[in-house]
């Protein structure tokens, strides 16, 4: 894909699903994991904004094994229920509740700075809750344990439910008082000097591993690309071993590895090597590949030459590349990062800001740098249908984008909604679980033509 505008082209260019009972919890009528999910992106990225964290809380019967067994799930359920009142009446408007999983529900509760604070609504939540149960003729007692990790902004929405986790196996040993609660999260305490020297091992060991999403023509419905997302499958990631991790739990770690341009060489080469492939299975000579790119990465003397040497050995041309620069992260620096990315452009490689109307990848960013594809993030998505004043804001960075040449691809595309109004809205490009759910490669290649005819699908 050349991702340039004609100017015949600039001058054609001149929050959660509408159903949230998909999401529901059927035996509480609580939200479920999805819209914890949801709350938990939208608080990281105010606390990234504003400074403010927030206290994440699970909640768990501890007991819940003991009781199905004794009682029946029957009276495990009435539990549960009884537990998901309690906790609805304690927690009010202050916070947010939901059905977490199995035995555990979860609240994120804004507005909080400090242990202190942590564990005093810690203490709150377990004395509003039954400590038993009166089911026909039985009295069950119902044991409670919780964790509370305070948020931090550089934190995952993965890593801090981890370190939720890790604290709630750790409430759950103790005898008495089951109440664990954390102000330095699991994920800081992995210093990023020992996290180095593990990411060396892991490279050394092939435990890297790339996810790909389809990219999908608002237009014509047809898959024009896919993004390459790093994951990190190591055996001793967290308290329960094994873990699939998002490069949030350790790209500060990756920057300071001397792996950091070793591993962006590898992620670039795969990449190229599956676009190609999958290039040549379509017949769509067009189609491209994405990648994130490290600022660290982008400040070595090599960039540009494992860049460009990437996409020789994979016989592609340079327009079938995608490079992704996050402004979050990059923004502040954008001034000395722009001069290699600048020679790539001159070769036909196209250069994409992730995370635009986010935080520093503000439209000034678009006024520094000629940026050629302009990412449009979930949190700005997901609020279409849901509210005027977000149709309005994403409406307004469309045509902003398009009037100074850029593509626009809308990140998070999860409901018909939300697609219907991008294209009216005259979105490029779109990827989401609409469309198709980060795969690994083996997976892609494996149903290609089946995700290219799913996608063309979805928008019908």
């Amino acid at each position: 894909m050349v991702f340039r505008r004609t100017s015949e082209e600039l001058m054609e260019g001149e929050q959660i699903p509408d159903d949230l009972s998909e999401h529901t919890d059927g035996l509480t009528g609580l939200p479920d994991r999805w819209q914890l999910e949801e709350w938990i992106s939208h608080q990281l990225v105010r606390n990234r904004r504003t400074g403010d964290r927030f206290g994440m809380y699970l909640v768990s019967v501890a007991n819940l094994a003991d009781i199905n067994s004794g009682y029946g799930s029957a009276v495990g359920d009435e539990v549960l229920q009884a537990v998901a009142e309690s906790l609805t009446t304690a927690v009010g408007a202050r916070g947010q509740l939901a059905r977490y999983l199995g035995s555990e529900f979860a609240v994120v509760w804004p507005g909080m700075f400090g242990a202190e604070e942590m564990e005093r609504t810690a203490e709150n939540l377990v004395a509003a809750l039954p400590q038993q149960v009166t089911f026909e003729a039985f009295v069950v007692p119902v044991e409670v344990a919780i964790s509370g990790v305070l948020s931090d902004p550089d934190l995952s929405e993965r890593l801090l439910l981890v370190d939720s986790e890790a604290a709630l196996a750790e409430a759950r040993t103790q005898k008495s008082r089951r109440i664990v609660v954390r102000d330095e999260t699991y994920g800081a305490r992995r210093k990023p000097d020992v996290l180095a020297v593990r990411l060396q091992r892991a490279f050394d060991n092939n435990e890297f591993q790339l996810y790909y999403q389809p990219i999908v023509s608002m237009t014509s419905g047809t898959v024009v690309g896919f993004e390459a997302v790093l994951r990190w499958l190591s055996p001793d990631a967290g308290p329960n071993g094994a873990e699939l991790i998002a490069p949030g739990a350790f790209l500060d770690a990756l920057r300071a590895s001397p792996i950091v341009v070793p591993m962006h060489a590898w992620v670039l080469r795969q990449c190229t090597r599956h676009t190609s492939n999958w290039s040549r299975r379509l017949n769509i000579p067009s189609l491209f590949g994405s990648t994130n790119l490290d600022a660290s990465f982008v400040r070595d003397e090599r960039f540009v030459n494992v860049v460009l040497d990437a996409i020789h050995e994979s016989n592609l041309r340079p327009t079938q590349v995608l490079l992704d620069v996050n402004g979050h992260t990059a923004g502040p620096q954008l001034n000395l990062l722009w001069p290699p990315l600048q020679q790539l452009k001159a070769e036909g490689v196209g250069i994409a800001l992730e995370d635009f109307g986010v935080g520093y990848a503000s439209p000034d960013l678009l006024r520094r740098c000629r940026f050629d594809v302009i990412r449009l993030p979930r949190v700005l998505v997901k609020g279409l249908g849901l509210a005027e004043e977000d149709r309005v804001i994403v409406t307004s960075l469309i045509r902003m984008a398009h009037d100074l040449g850029c593509y626009v691809i809308a990140e998070g595309v999860e409901t018909q909604d939300q697609a219907r109004m991008l294209r009216e809205a005259d979105c490029d490009l779109a990827q989401g679980f609409l469309f198709g759910k980060p795969a690994p490669d083996s997976q892609i290649s494996r149903d290609l033509e089946l995700i290219a005819k799913q996608a063309k699908t979805a928008l019908e």
